[in-house]
């Protein structure tokens, strides 16, 4: 059986800088729950800031977790506990460079490197997801060459390859593992209240590997009639005749006893099998707004 856990995250634009966390909880439907990050947290959302969140139909299991603040871009990020594993998202939201106070594409390189260098080696799965506002659908521009160069080094793949904003350009972005085993499947829809169309990624979540069967032997030593086994050894030709020599005395002790144990205390076998659960499968979506 296949099970659904949509989780949403977004990063949301705001020209109004009065509203308030309360105003956002409002705008959240029931059975979810609002994990927000405003700019630079404060409680109130600022028209040049903006901030990441995250939708998350309950219930849920959030373990702690935390991203390093960095002046080029905003991050959040939340870690599941799913039935057999973890995941981690990570929400990304850099501003265009037409933005007043972006920095210098360089500053974000900088900053993005020192993010992967502790996200990238994440125990267990992870995703990296959000608006970079990078045109990916022109590899000869220097910037977006420059970016993917750097996904290449922490060994990550890039998994959106069509247009998420109604100007034709990939921006909001959905990053794993090269190595990941979640196989990401994205889509998207162009209807969409904002100038960003909604990324949708199906995600394999698959419970920790289980060791093959295995056979395991054993003797029931505790059931040998002590009686009945001192009988027997003492009719072998190891205690009425030995050998003399130590090479024959020892193949006949060998021999022997394992004779006797076979009879008086013989081998169980067992096989040892872990049945692997369904294969759940978890739904995310990106909304920019």
């Amino acid at each position: 059986m296949h099970s659904q856990h949509p989780l949403y995250y977004l990063g949301y634009n705001n020209n109004n800088n009065n509203t308030t966390a309360a105003e956002l909880l409002n705008c959240t439907p029931p059975p979810y729950s609002l994990i927000s990050t405003p700019r630079n947290g404060s409680n109130k959302i600022s028209s040049s800031g903006c901030g990441t969140a995250f939708l998350i139909r309950e219930p849920f299991t959030q373990l702690p977790t935390s991203v390093p603040d960095f002046s080029s871009f905003e991050s959040s990020s939340v870690t599941l506990q799913l039935s057999h594993s973890k995941l981690s998202v990570f929400n990304i939201y850099r501003p265009p460079s037409s933005f007043t106070h972006s920095k210098p594409f360089s500053v974000f390189l900088d900053d993005f490197s020192s993010f992967l260098s502790s996200t990238a080696t994440t125990p267990h799965e992870f995703i990296i997801t959000g608006d970079f506002n990078i045109h990916l659908d022109n590899p000869a521009d220097t910037l977006t060459s420059q970016f993917l160069s750097l996904l290449s080094f922490f060994n990550l793949s890039q998994h959106v390859h069509f247009p998420t904003r109604d100007k034709n350009h990939i921006l909001d972005l959905v990053i794993t593992s090269s190595d990941t085993l979640l196989a990401p499947a994205v889509s998207c829809t162009h209807w969409s209240p904002s100038d960003h169309f909604p990324v949708f990624t199906r995600l394999s979540i698959n419970p920790a590997p289980l060791f093959p069967p295995t056979l395991h032997s054993s003797r029931q030593l505790h059931s040998i009639d002590v009686g009945s086994f001192l009988t027997d050894l003492k009719s072998f030709q190891l205690i009425t005749d030995p050998p003399k020599s130590l090479g024959p005395l020892l193949s006949a002790h060998n021999t022997i006893l394992s004779s006797l144990l076979d009879k008086h205390a013989f081998i169980i076998i067992k096989l040892s099998r872990r049945q692997s659960p369904s294969n759940p499968w978890f739904s995310t979506t990106l909304r920019a707004f």
